[in-house]
């Protein structure tokens, strides 16, 4: 039941994608000016970032699962935990660190209007998917937990299928969401859209700042073990 839930909390954290939450957003307002076709659109950026996840999960696994061995010294490793302290240095920084408001409100329009266009919804969902889950400690540390569990390959397909259901969870929530909104609720839906996007930059520097924070005192207590300081 523990693994479980360390799955679950890992693929919870790292469903708080905001740029996926902009794209969706800017969908939707611009499904809002042409008179429809939001949800078919937002399904299939969302089925792609889901592929992304998934893809990059299975070849995640299968090079760890095969490497198990190397990536079980780099904890023993002096150099490899001063190395994970400094990653946990930058990730709080950026945790701690406030955007710039004026990029922040104007994200979702040129993604919208260039990278989707340009690439197509689908291609772009499996792009973002790969791109963000490849630079997510949560997702990282999700996949060395399903890697090295002792389970059969159906087992570990599941459990990946399962990590990536949770992490577009927030998204679909969000498509849902809008998909329900009339024409005439669309200027307090944009405001209603502002706040959640508010609250979630928030929530994503917190959550950023905890990771961080984790891995550095994770790093810490290594390095003191491994020098020999407490013996």
């Amino acid at each position: 039941m523990q693994y479980y839930l360390s799955l679950l909390g890992f693929a919870a954290v790292d469903s708080v994608n905001l740029l996926a939450f902009a794209v969706i957003a800017g969908l939707w307002l611009t499904a809002a000016g042409r008179g429809g076709g939001f949800a078919s659109r937002a399904a299939r950026f969302t089925g792609g970032a889901f592929c992304g996840i998934v893809l990059l999960s299975l070849v995640s696994v299968w090079v760890i699962g095969n490497n198990q061995e190397f990536v079980r010294s780099l904890f023993y490793n002096f150099w490899a935990m001063g190395v994970l302290g400094v990653i946990g240095l930058v990730i709080t920084v950026l945790g701690l660190r406030r955007p710039a408001e004026a990029k922040e409100d104007n994200v979702e329009a040129p993604l919208t209007q260039t990278v989707l266009q340009r690439f197509g919804i689908m291609v772009t969902g499996v792009s973002l998917g790969v791109i963000q889950s490849a630079t997510s400690a949560p997702f990282a540390a999700g996949m060395v937990l399903i890697s090295f569990a002792e389970t059969p390959w159906w087992s570990k397909l599941l459990q990946i299928l399962f990590f990536a259901i949770i992490a577009i969870l927030p998204s679909t929530g969000l498509i849902i969401a809008l998909s329900r909104v009339d024409s005439s609720g669309v200027a307090a839906a944009t405001r209603r859209i502002d706040t959640f996007l508010v609250y979630g930059r928030v929530a994503g520097r917190l959550l950023t700042l905890v990771v961080g924070v984790a891995l550095v005192l994770l790093a810490a207590v290594r390095l003191v073990q491994l020098s020999g300081l407490l013996s």
